[in-house]
């Protein structure tokens, strides 16, 4: 394969083991929820949005490159792919790889992305069920 290719795999495989981390640092985190107090989950669940709310912008960009991807996608058949093979129309075949290899940066972005809204997620559930705890009344024998 070529040094490009084996580049882009080296930062699909560096990303793919980044949201493999994040994942097995959100289950034990909600392993460890139960012992929690509610003041640690608070303090967690505003950290975590926090950092939602910062991947906004880039979340945005993503979004755009997904959907001019799409567009690409759509304009080159593989008839038009074909073409440009046979006709060595290096450009255009150049842009089509770095727009595929943007789309893939693109997704695992969102999906490290969805990783963070899922923390988010838990402990918005976990700090709701102590405050619905705290509600009910208090049982006397």
């Amino acid at each position: 394969m070529s040094a490009k290719i084996d580049q882009f795999c080296d930062r699909l495989r560096d990303g793919l083991d980044a949201v493999e981390t994040r994942l097995q640092s959100v289950q034990a985190n909600v392993v460890a929820l139960p012992g929690k107090a509610e003041h640690v989950l608070q303090t967690e669940l505003d950290a975590a949005r926090r950092k939602v709310d910062g991947q906004i912008v880039r979340l945005e960009k993503a979004k755009d490159g997904v959907k001019a991807w799409a567009a690409a996608k759509v304009a080159e058949t593989r008839e038009a792919i074909g073409d440009w093979k046979a006709k060595r129309e290096t450009q255009k075949l150049k842009a089509r790889s770095d727009r595929a290899e943007a789309y893939a940066a693109d997704a695992l972005f969102f999906a490290a992305a969805a990783v963070d809204e899922a923390e988010a997620a838990i402990l918005e559930a976990a700090v709701a069920r102590l405050d619905a705890d705290a509600a009910q009344p208090v049982r006397t024998a």
